[in-house]
């Protein structure tokens, strides 16, 4: 009976599909099977037809977005992002800034930017215009002017404002000349501006060799200072000394100074402000000094009178705390 059975199953089985494949060998000795396409299944589960019409319309939308956002974007960002402003056209953000800007600005032939520094209605004695006449003057007496620094002392507030004290050089390869000027600085709800500039001493270019000039008490008091303190050439100070002098020494001042430097550490010195001194003698021009050490951790400020006579310094004194 079993024997029966599987002999009718076997008979009501359909008969076999006949298998197309056909076996290939790869390089590396492996076998593959490949098995014929079924076409009616393949058109069973095709791709529904494509209306070309809309996929070339959807196409051209697209490349006129992106031609629109490539456009357009930059716009946005250059008006909305203050990351793109030029930080030269920033507000000044101290006194030190304000002066700081007026001063390179205008000894950087930028007069635009050191006019824009100015308070409203403001007549400063020495104008961008004045600061680029000064370069240019050293310009020509060095034969080119390679590069120009700038140094800034702490603002010292007054009652006309606050001051800042600045040193400029102008520098052509290994050789500078040094301009030393007061700034006024104004503040305003936070914001800053420059009221008036003064040029306290300089080397006045080209006219070392002219005899025939009027000399400025001033400028020989702060050259002999700036000297003393700034460039620590105390030898190159004794020059504008008179031969019959009183008081303390450039020496002494030096040494002063040198002892400063070893209780505190590496510093920078310059003068903050050069005021008229009373003079007991009509012939002597006095004028003191404020000058200031500055280290990583502490700073002081001592004062100097300076008395000039006949074009030379004629009595230096004061110091108290330094000497």
């Amino acid at each position: 009976m079993g024997r029966l059975f599987r002999r009718v199953v076997r008979n009501v089985r359909g008969p076999r599909r006949v298998s197309r494949a056909s076996t290939v060998r790869s390089a590396d000795g492996r076998q593959y099977r490949v098995v014929a396409v079924d076409e009616a299944e393949a058109a069973e589960f095709a791709d529904p037809p494509r209306k070309w019409g809309r996929v070339g319309a959807m196409a051209g939308a697209w490349a006129i977005v992106v031609a629109l956002g490539g456009w357009v974007a930059p716009s946005f960002a250059e008006s909305g992002n203050p990351a793109n402003v030029d930080p030269r056209d920033e507000a000044a953000s101290s006194a030190n800034n304000a002066a700081w800007r007026y001063l390179r600005y205008g000894s950087n032939q930028d007069l635009e930017r050191a006019e824009a520094t100015l308070c409203e209605g403001a007549s400063p004695e020495l104008t961008p215009s004045d600061l680029d006449a000064i370069r240019q003057a050293y310009d020509a007496e060095l034969g080119g002017i390679t590069r120009v620094d700038l140094e800034t002392g702490d603002p010292v507030p007054g009652v006309d404002g606050t001051t800042v004290a600045g040193t400029v050089s102008y520098i052509h390869e290994a050789t500078q000349r040094f301009e030393e000027f007061v700034i006024t600085v104004q503040e305003d709800d936070g914001a800053f501006c420059v009221s008036n500039a003064v040029r306290v001493g300089g080397e006045e270019p080209g006219s070392g060799d002219d005899l025939g000039e009027v000399v400025d008490p001033e400028a020989v008091a702060a050259d002999f200072m700036r000297a003393i303190v700034v460039e620590r050439e105390p030898g190159s100070a004794a020059a504008p000394h008179c031969a019959a002098n009183t008081g303390v020494t450039p020496e002494e001042i030096d040494a002063a100074i040198s002892e400063w430097a070893k209780a505190n550490g590496e510093f920078t010195a310059f003068i903050d402000t050069i005021e008229p001194a009373e003079s007991s003698e009509t012939s002597i021009t006095a004028f003191t000094f404020e000058i200031s050490l500055k280290a990583s951790l502490n700073q002081e400020t001592f004062s100097f009178t300076v008395a000039v006579q006949e074009g030379c310094v004629t009595m230096i004194s004061g110091g108290d705390g330094l000497i």
